[in-house]
C-alpha cells in the first residue's frame, strides 16, 4: 500500500484529525457562537478555502485561521472537561468487539448458544436504539 504524504504527514493521518474535528464538532458545536460554528464548519466539514470563507464574513484569510484555531482549542477544551467523544469511541469499541465474539459463537453452529448470541444482540440493539 502506498502512503501519501503532505508537509512530513501521511494522507491517511490527515483524514484522521479531519475525522477527529467533524466528530468534535458534531458533539459540541451547538456550544459555539453562530460565527464560531459557521466559519468552523465551512473550513473543516465543507471544506471551502481561506479566501471564500473570508469573503463570505467579511474578513481576511488570516482572520478566519485564528477563528478556526481557537475555535478547534474551544472543542478540544470542551471535550477534555466532557470527554463525550472518548466515551462514544470506547462505546463504538466495545459494541464492535462484542459484535465479534457474537459472530464466532453463532459461527459454531450450537442452537443453544445461537439462541443465548441471538438475546445478547437483542440487547445490544435495544443499547444503540438508546443512544448507549
Amino acid at each position: 500500500m502506498k502512503h501519501f504524504f503532505f508537509r512530513g504527514v501521511s494522507m491517511m493521518d490527515l483524514l484522521s484529525v479531519r475525522q477527529d474535528k467533524i466528530l468534535l464538532f458534531d458533539f459540541y458545536g451547538s456550544l459555539l457562537t453562530e460565527k464560531q460554528r459557521a466559519i468552523f464548519e465551512m473550513r473543516t466539514v465543507d471544506d471551502l478555502s481561506l479566501t471564500e470563507i473570508g469573503k463570505e464574513f467579511g474578513v481576511t484569510p488570516q482572520a478566519v485561521v485564528d477563528i478556526v484555531k481557537r475555535t478547534y482549542a474551544k472543542l478540544e477544551k470542551y471535550e477534555k472537561n466532557l470527554g463525550l467523544v472518548k466515551k462514544y469511541k470506547t462505546q463504538e469499541q466495545t459494541l464492535e468487539e462484542i459484535e465479534t465474539v457474537l459472530g464466532k459463537l453463532e459461527g459454531l453452529g450450537w442452537t443453544e448458544i445461537n439462541s443465548w448470541a441471538g438475546e445478547i444482540r437483542e440487547s445490544l440493539d435495544k443499547l444503540v436504539s438508546y443512544g448507549i
